[in-house]
């Protein structure tokens, strides 16, 4: 045994060791191979071979020792865990002789993890299951996991949803606390409007909605007049905020799902269907609360003045776009007298706005939609292309004029609303794009952070046809929009505020600025989100999204499958180091071709990262450039679909 002196000198030699050696926090980095990287707080970034990988998940939190190969490069070695966010995860269930095991679709995680014989809850070979980590790996590799729900099999109907929902733990059900007062809605749909505050009845005016032919949650209406010198025009939006208030259940459910989340053939919605689909939907026929907003717009598209009210509306017709784009084409449809001239003023009022747009803001390139036509079992029949007509365009630009003077009537009375924002180019970005700006044009543009600078750049190269390329590299430059208590302006379309109000029963953006208007107007009171809650929202939203491409991928790797050895034509719409992506024409599919040759060391290729354009043997690609392409490959499980070029 060591007394006491030797034990204080093991201790200082440990500390003199520790004290040695560089140690540093970081985040573990996973790849697509077996090993892996930390990146340090410090901004360094050291190697993690496959045995210290085996050790850590992707996302851990970890104490290292960092040292240099003989390359120069920092490797790292673990001494301690200090956190690890992966608790709970979605994968496939395998077999492996006698080992058991889940492979976790978590992102640059590529190992299985072993399932013990009493955590294995029924499941079997190929089910997709939900899994809870039992064990992390960090003392000696070893990981294992406990299976907390059976998702189902492969070849249940509709499961790519159900995965999905798991993979993102979106909330697709309603609570007890929900259904009580969804019910006490349907009885009284309006419980928050003050008997003081009585709203304005516009049940005279022959409001239309204009949608898909299936759409049920109708969220907006119009109706317009020709006047001398421009039109008025009144734009009615479904007012679930008379009733759900954000703290009520649903409410802060709402607040938690953040959007109705649209996955082809169903959705995953805000607020209950018999809320969002009757009760506060503007149903043909039926009397229902509405905010109204009413334009007055010159004839150049100028909005000279704009009022809120909270109103009783009835809409008079639902209408869709095929109908209303047929009868903005050729006027032959029957309909009533005031409609008729309600839908021809509309058009002029969008054509004068549109014009405005291109004048003032921003008017981004059209691109067509593409439907997903689903058979019983979930999977895609037929992907269908839909190309924009005008009734899409007449409501289009209804909705943008109503969001731009929300966004203005919130700044100009400085109200606690949620801004739709667009900061532009990313700020890791800025230098390149402002290198490349001056070479492409030579001149200083001034701050491109700024509303009229960028709307100029953007409008001078949709202009110049020979820079059409250099416009879609700077659209990958750019961030995504985002949610914001600051009056940031949109830069993506061109406008000093915008704020979305037009959706309240599919977006809680627009229920929380809904409530905002409505507590100006009188008619009740309203506590702010926090900015944790807005993170939060934001958070959601994304996760909504990247959910819904997934489970469209997912859909599209299986429907595509059958069309291998077919081609296409289509357009480059990325470009990498290795490769080109190409959208097709016929059905939006994205299919990547690797143009790069490891083996062939002959081969001459130029990537140029700053205009994404790369050169093989001579021949240039670049963004939307036209091509044809052969299907090669899908891979079901990395959801990727490969292709080659046709000459």
């Amino acid at each position: 045994m060591l007394n006491s002196d030797a034990l204080s000198q093991l201790t200082q030699l440990k500390q003199n060791i520790r004290e040695s050696k560089d140690i540093a926090e970081g985040t573990v980095r996973g790849t697509k191979g077996r090993y892996g990287f930390v990146v340090l707080d410090d901004d360094r970034e050291a190697f993690l071979d496959p045995d210290q990988m085996n050790r850590v998940f992707p996302g851990d939190r970890v104490e290292v020792s960092v040292t240099k190969n003989e390359k120069d490069q920092f490797e790292a070695t673990l001494e301690k865990l200090l956190s690890s966010d992966l608790k709970e995860f979605v994968g496939s269930y395998l077999e492996r002789g006698k080992g058991h095991f889940v492979v976790p679709d978590v992102p640059m995680l590529s190992r299985w993890i072993f399932l013990p014989p009493k955590a294995r809850a029924k499941a079997g070979s190929g089910d997709y299951i939900r899994c809870r980590i039992t064990r992390h790996p960090f003392e000696d590799g070893k990981s294992q996991a406990k299976v907390i729900e059976l998702i189902g099999k492969r070849t249940d109907e509709s499961i790519e949803r159900s995965y999905i929902i798991n993979k993102f733990q979106l909330r697709d059900a309603w609570s007890d606390k929900h259904n009580e007062q969804l019910e006490s809605l349907q009885a009284n749909p309006q419980p928050l409007d003050l008997p003081e505050k009585e709203r304005k009845d516009f049940t005279d005016i022959p409001f239309v909605t204009i949608d898909s032919e299936s759409t049920k949650d109708m969220d907006d209406a119009v109706f317009a007049k020709a006047q001398d010198n421009g039109w008025q025009v009144f734009v009615a939006i479904a007012d679930p905020s008379s009733g759900v208030g954000l703290d009520s259940p649903l409410g802060r459910e709402s607040l938690a799902r953040g959007q109705t989340i649209y996955f082809p053939g169903n959705s995953a919605p805000m607020i209950p269907d018999s809320l969002s689909q009757n009760t506060y939907s503007l149903v043909e026929g039926e009397q229902r609360p509405a905010l109204v907003i009413e334009l007055n717009v010159a004839a150049d598209g100028t909005i000279e003045n704009y009022e809120f009210s909270a109103a009783t509306i009835c809409s008079k017709a639902k209408l869709s776009y095929d109908f209303v784009s047929e009868f903005l084409d050729d006027a032959k449809h029957e309909l009533s007298e005031e409609i008729k001239q309600s839908l021809t003023a509309l058009k002029g009022f969008a054509d004068a706005r549109f014009g405005y747009r291109q004048a003032n803001a921003l008017v981004m390139e059209e691109r067509p939609d593409y439907e997903y036509q689903l058979n019983e079992q979930g999977k895609i029949a037929n992907i269908l292309r839909v190309d924009r007509n005008s009734a899409q365009k007449v409501v289009e630009e209804s909705m943008l004029a109503t969001n731009v003077v929300a966004g203005q009537f919130f700044a100009n009375e400085k109200l606690t609303a949620l801004y739709s924002t667009h900061a532009g180019f990313r700020e890791d970005r800025l230098p390149q794009v402002t290198k490349l700006l001056a070479e492409e044009i030579g001149e200083d543009l001034g701050d491109l952070k700024d509303v009229k600078v960028y709307q100029k750049l953007i409008s001078d190269l949709q202009a110049d046809t020979e820079k059409s390329n250099l416009l879609s590299v700077l659209k990958r430059q750019l961030r995504p929009s985002e949610l914001s208590f600051e009056s940031n302006p949109h830069l993506g379309l061109g406008f000093e505020y915008y704020a979305n109000i037009t959706s309240p029963i599919r977006r809680f953006n627009d229920l929380y600025n809904h409530l905002v208007i409505k507590q100006y107007l009188g008619f009740g009171d309203m506590k702010p989100i926090t900015d944790q809650q807005l993170e939060t929202l934001k958070e959601q939203n994304s996760d909504g999204r990247y959910a819904c491409r997934q489970l469209e991928q997912w859909l599209i790797c299986q429907y595509m499958e059958q069309f291998i050895g077919s081609e296409y034509a289509g357009q480059i719409s990325m470009v990498t180091s290795q490769g080109v992506g190409i959208r097709l024409d016929d059905n939006g599919v994205e299919v990547f071709v690797q143009l790069r040759d490891r083996k062939n060391k002959e081969q001459k290729v130029e990537f140029n990262p700053e205009r994404l354009t790369l050169v093989v043997d001579g021949t240039p690609y670049v963004f939307d450039q036209p091509v044809k392409v052969k299907i090669t490959e899908v891979d079901q499980d990395k959801r990727n679909i490969a292709g080659t070029l046709v000459d």
